[in-house]
């Protein structure tokens, strides 16, 4: 059979045997037809390519990625897809939320026309806790149109784990729902102990990327889990996951996979992608042909694709990476669907380039945004107020604080920050104080505050709290700091309000600069446009900010 597209001389890393093996590899429409020695006749000179020695490896698959943290899925895919990853589980919970099932599914769609593989979750549990995040934002309608999808393969993390330990009957129904249309369901189980573990992995559960040392490898191992060692903006922890790496190499690692879980769009240009965790896996002591197979076949034979993608063989779609070091394993060549799409971190393809804002069915319908509403009245009898203090980039914990009161509303001292929660449609207000970010953050608001995706407002000023919020919604959503009435710094947010449109580099610096200014005034906080947006966090401890007021998700209840 005729090739169309050869590459020669390479030496093929196989992920099936660990062998390294000689070989060119022959292409047709697309697909590996023969890995050998192969002849070049009648094959165009422009489509034969001589890898001269350097490392052909399976493109890269993440099996759990993030195509919507402020950056939007179009431009994600360009950025990676240069770096050499070529396959991609998009988790999806938070796009989905913003942008409701019709449109999400629509942007799903249009990221098949391109040369990547990419494939999505949907959410069961949207937001996390419904009753005190203003109800559940999809119906059952709308999870069932989802899961209807081909190219949603799984149920997104679902964070509330807890949920699934005491059998909620509505998420339940959604997940014997997913199971039944033969999908996949995504775990969350920071901190679970071994009974939730067990009763997790009993309602559906068959994959968590939470761990956060080796014990937490080895206990999700041993009940059947599917187990993401997780290295990327959020957490990089691939030197505490080692010890059970290396406890599994014994027996069977084919479970294990890496994953970045997000890494944020000024990180993916100053380390990389899926390239960047492979190194740090081998950099961390796991040898380099199990870490790209732990990259490649192992998520590909998670999430039943490895007919078509995850390692050179026949039959496979050519996603291709030529690599001269194993170690360091970012590509100078990466080829995808047989075709050539990148060089020496050029891309040659004009694809994912079309992006357009999206409003869904969450439009923003704010109004009467004015300096009064950024006050809290005095809670009558309550002694102390509970407050949230910042822990570290996703951690909170509590305090108990005496506020002085003046003409009813609390004046709080400047290093506890007002802070407010508004539903999309302008209804439901949270009210709570936050301690822990720099004195002088006159005011901070945001479209994107995780999970619920409603408008979060914080600030020790309220006409700044005021002028931020309005900046916020005129652009259809946003990220904007200002300080003594002058805007700092801003990043629009139109689809969905939690994207940006921009290509990679211009959000990049965006980002850049909104955190450089948040520490100019004085923090220890390593990203805090990041802390900030995760204070309605409600599946990660302690206090959070919800519509309903600030919630202990130790105790389980309304605090404040």
């Amino acid at each position: 059979m005729q090739a169309d597209t050869i590459i020669r001389n390479g030496r093929v890393v196989n992920v099936y045997s660990g062998e390294i093996l000689r070989a060119d590899v022959a292409i047709r429409d697309g697909r590996i037809l023969h890995v050998g020695d192969f002849s070049t006749e009648g094959v165009a000179p422009e489509s034969i390519y001589d890898a001269d020695g350097d490392y052909l490896i399976p493109g890269y698959f993440d099996g759990h990625a993030h195509m919507d943290l402020f950056y939007n899925p179009f431009a994600y895919a360009r950025c990676v897809l240069a770096r050499g990853t070529t396959c991609i589980f998009n988790d999806g919970h938070d796009l989905a939320t913003a942008v409701g099932v019709d449109a999400f599914l629509d942007i799903i769609a249009k990221l098949q026309h391109g040369p990547m593989t990419i494939k999505s979750g949907a959410p069961a549990a949207t937001p996390p806790y419904p009753e005190v995040e203003g109800g559940e934002l999809w119906s059952l309608a709308d999870f069932t149109k989802a899961m209807a999808c081909n190219d949603i393969l799984s149920v997104s993390e679902t964070a509330s784990y807890l949920r699934i330990v005491h059998r909620d009957p509505i998420l339940m129904e959604r997940l014997n729902l997913a199971r039944a249309m033969g999908k996949l369901i995504e775990g969350h189980t920071t901190g679970a102990n071994w009974d939730r573990l067990n009763a997790v992995a009993y309602g559906g559960v068959l994959s968590c990327h939470e761990s956060l040392k080796s014990a937490d490898v080895t206990s999700r191992l041993r009940l059947g889990f599917h187990v993401m060692l997780r290295h990327g903006s959020i957490r990089q922890d691939m030197e505490k996951y080692i010890e059970a790496v290396h406890a599994a190499e014994a027996f069977d690692t084919s479970r294990i996979m890496l994953v970045s879980d997000g890494i944020f769009a000024d990180h993916l240009s100053e380390w990389g992608n899926m390239d960047w965790v492979v190194a740090e896996a081998v950099r961390c002591g796991i040898a380099p042909v199990r870490a790209i197979q732990m990259a490649t076949l192992n998520p590909a034979r998670y999430f039943r694709l490895d007919h078509e993608v995850g390692a050179i063989a026949p039959g496979r779609l050519a996603h291709i990476l030529v690599t001269p070091s194993l170690e360091q394993p970012t590509p100078r060549q990466v080829f995808a669907r047989g075709k050539l799409v990148a060089e020496e971190g050029r891309l040659l393809t004009d694809a994912y380039l079309q992006v357009d804002p999206v409003v869904g069915s969450r439009p923003f319908g704010i109004t009467d945004i004015h300096p009064d509403r950024f006050r809290i009245a005095e809670r009558p009898g309550l002694a102390t107020v509970p407050v949230i203090t910042i822990v570290n980039r996703t951690v909170t914990g509590a305090e108990e604080a005496i506020l002085p009161v003046r003409d009813g509303v609390y004046a709080p001292p400047d290093d506890l920050l007002p802070a407010f929660l508004i539903s999309r449609d302008g209804r439901k207000t949270g009210r709570g104080f936050v301690k822990g970010f720099p004195r002088g953050l006159g005011g901070f608001a945001s479209t994107v505050c995780h999970c619920n995706h409603g408008f979060l407002v914080v600030g020790s000023n309220t006409a700044d709290m005021a002028l931020v919020a309005s900046e916020a919604l005129k652009t259809g959503g946003g990220a904007v700091f200002a300080r003594n009435g002058k805007i700092c710094a801003s990043i629009p947010l139109p689809l969905g309000g939690i994207c940006s449109i921009k290509p990679m580099p211009e959000l990049a610096s965006e980002v850049r600069h909104m955190n450089s200014e948040l520490q100019s005034l004085g923090t220890d906080l390593d990203n805090p446009l990041w802390t900030l947006i995760f204070l309605t966090f409600t599946s990660a401890l302690q206090l959070r900010l919800t519509y309903e007021g600030v919630y202990d998700v130790r105790r389980g209840k309304i605090v404040f």
